[in-house]
């Protein structure tokens, strides 16, 4: 396999399920035992410590000839390869350029590609057995279990997916191939039961029972639980042929209804203002369907895109805008913006500065307002061609990015001839907006260029529609209990219909144990009680990050491997508890937030603050976490770092107030003195 080319430009493919090999073009390499087990360790694990990963290897033996050890494996590995497959001196790690089929089972399965992941099959490095290294064969015990669990639920979701698409014969197949993987999951054994009878097979449904029971008994001298008996004893009960009716649970029309309904007057007051050249605002409590609306509208305008606004970027300046612009240049990458433009947007994205480097601080206003023609002028630009753009959630909107929209929607009428303005629907949850984003919007309607429109939950003939356009069986006649119980608010209705349709009660009416929920918290609560206890860890953790969370992130604070951590994302995903790294909706990042142990939550901010300080986060982030860890003479210094570029930005008001709140942390921690000297830097600002 030898070659000119280095690593980094070849494609090697390490194959580590079954035998170990690495192949190259059309070459195939064994691999012997523990040169496999060096390579599995770095692509399942990521960069290690040279020598104790060597320890792991050669427990042994001594730490002189483990080393030496490890060194001749390498070079054996180089002089086979023909090129540097591991790099490194102190600390090891695979070189780009190499593929690997055990990461890219983990991958298919967080993507959601269940059918690719399932073809990857094998056991991770074979029949290879490393009794002479106890740790490492401990380590790769753990790492087979775990990818054995991500089959499992690649079998579970296809067979689910296949069961909703009415392919029940591709169903059964996979649910016999998830009781081939765990033969003693009574989970697995009622799907194939449920499944043969609702293909029309009850005997096989009941023969099926008879195994697990049999299984049970010979192997675990045990009998099946309450659930499954129950189960056999309903298809005993029921008919030989059942009609073929509703789809599986979580069909398609629950996570996302097929129409609008109670929104007409909305609708009509959106289509007014759009024809005057407004900006619209939708109103509501958490729930009520503003996305939903402003998503619909927007894209019955034609071309549109959407940004969201995160939690945690309040008090970050300018990170929404920043978004948005990075969300713009995606869609235009070829797009050529002039010099002096890039340079001023190089402020906030400094990606962009060309050979001359990043601009000097700004001096005085001229200079700020040059930065904001800059920034208004890109926006024209790269938004030609589009229609709409709809912003989500502008109570996470952080103040300059605020003062910004102002200053752009503003000047809608002196846009360059060759610019376009697109119309903007934005979103945001009532009472919650910031006192500087309140007010630019009561500037934009009181200048008749922005019309707010408040959205109320459905009234009980609007909910009797929804609920009939989902096709559901029985839901229809849920109407009054619905309305009672959710008050119309259109995401507890689908949050009490999926609770019903995960519980299998919704062919019984509603069920007398379900009480008012408070807004639908205690509906979500019972779905996190369901998860894992790392899986609900992970939760907390985004919970407490906001959007700061990313799963390298995740790996460090929570001492989690990779592989363990993509287990318990998909796990979350699968649960509709995250899609990706967000919540799938705010009232699910409420209550999770709310449920975390009050001794758990300073430790928690505490190991965010120390890693995300490495990471080089935003200070004003960094600080918060600090505070929040209960360390206030920690997060004094990062305070003051981020009063010091409000100042240099000439937002003189934050600049105080973040000065204050450093002044504050400082007393908290006893420091008076250096209080008192942040205290007088605040004093000195014009107008604080």
């Amino acid at each position: 396999m030898a070659g000119d080319d280095a690593a980094g430009t070849q494609v090697f493919h390490l194959a580590l399920l079954g035998e170990a090999r690495l192949r190259h073009g059309g070459a195939h390499l064994p691999l012997e035992r523990r040169t496999a087990a060096v390579l599995t360790w770095l692509a399942l694990e990521g960069p290690h410590p040279k020598y104790r990963l060597a320890g792991l290897l050669w427990a042994e033996s001594s730490e002189a000839t483990a080393r030496n050890n490890m060194r001749q494996l390498l070079r054996r590995l180089r002089l086979s390869v023909g090129a540097e497959l591991v790099q490194g001196s102190d600390v090891l790690s695979l070189v780009e350029g190499v593929t690997i089929d055990a990461a890219e089972l983990q991958a298919h399965v967080l993507a959601g590609r269940h059918a690719q992941a399932l073809a990857l099959e094998g056991v991770l490095l074979g029949a290879l057995e490393f009794d002479d290294c106890p740790e490492f064969q401990a380590w790769l015990e753990s790492a087979r279990e775990r990818l054995d669990k991500l089959r499992r639920r690649a079998a579970s979701a296809e067979s689910e997916a296949k069961e909703r698409a009415g392919d029940l014969s591709g169903a059964l197949v996979l649910a016999e191939k998830l009781l081939a993987m765990d033969p003693y999951s009574e989970e697995a054994w009622r799907r194939l039961m449920r499944l043969h009878y609702i293909a029309g097979d009850r005997m096989a449904a009941l023969n099926a029972f008879e195994r697990c029971r049999r299984l049970l008994r010979e192997e675990l001298d045990t009998q099946p639980l309450p659930q499954t008996v129950a189960l056999a004893r309903e298809i005993e009960r029921g008919p030989a042929a059942p009609p073929r009716g509703a789809p599986a649970k979580l069909p398609l029309s629950v996570l996302r209804p097929p129409v609008l309904v109670g929104r007409e007057r909305e609708w009509a007051r959106m289509e007014e203002a759009w024809t005057e050249g407004k900006t619209i605002f939708l109103s509501g409590e958490p729930g009520v369907g503003k996305t939903r609306l402003a998503h619909d509208f927007a894209a019955s305008r034609g071309v549109h895109m959407v940004l969201e606004s995160r939690p945690g970027e309040t008090h970050v300046a300018y990170s929404t805008h920043v978004r948005l612009l990075r969300q713009i240049m995606a869609r235009c990458p070829d797009a050529t913006l002039a010099p002096w433009v890039r340079r001023e947007l190089s402020r906030l994205m400094p990606d962009m500065a060309g050979a001359e480097g990043l601009p000097p601080p700004m001096v005085d206003e001229a200079e700020r307002s040059r930065f904001l023609e800059a920034n208004c002028l890109a926006i024209y630009q790269l938004c030609a061609g589009m229609d709409a753009i709809v912003a989500d959630d502008l109570q996470y909107m952080d103040a300059a990015t605020a003062e910004f929209a102002l200053l752009m929607l503003s000047r809608r009428h002196d846009i360059p001839s060759d610019g376009v303005f697109p119309r903007f629907v934005d979103t945001y949850r009532r009472g919650e907006l910031t006192p500087i984003a309140a007010a630019c919007i009561q500037q934009l309607v009181e200048a008749g260029l922005a019309v707010v429109i408040e959205l109320e939950p459905l009234h009980s003939e609007a909910v009797g529609t929804l609920l009939g356009s989902l096709e559901l069986a029985g839901a229809e006649g849920l109407t009054d209990n619905v309305m009672r119980y959710t008050g119309g608010n259109p995401l507890f209705i689908m949050e009490a219909l999926r609770h019903l349709l995960e519980s299998g009660g919704l062919e019984r009416g509603w069920p007398e144990q379900v009480h008012p929920s408070g807004r639908g918290r205690d509906l979500i609560q019972r779905r996190l009680e369901r998860l894992s206890a790392p899986a609900l860890q992970v939760a907390r953790l985004a919970a407490l990050a906001k959007t700061s969370f990313a799963v390298e992130l995740a790996s460090e604070v929570l001492e989690m491997t990779p592989m363990s951590l993509a287990t318990h994302l998909s796990e979350l995903e699968a649960a509709h508890v995250l899609r990706g790294e967000r919540f799938t909706h705010d009232l699910l990042f409420d209550v999770v937030r709310e449920a975390i142990p009050p001794s758990l939550v300073p430790l928690l901010h505490r190991r965010l603050a120390s890693a995300l300080e490495q990471r080089k986060a935003a200070p004003v982030v960094v600080a918060q976490h600090w505070l929040e860890g209960k360390e206030p003479q920690r997060a004094a210094p990062f305070l003051v770092a981020a009063a010091n570029a409000e100042a240099s930005a000439f937002r003189h008001m934050e600049a105080a107030l973040l000065y204050y709140r450093a002044a504050t942390a400082l007393e908290e921690a006893g420091a008076l003195d250096e209080a008192a000297r942040v205290r007088a830097r605040a004093r000195g600002i014009p107008s604080a």
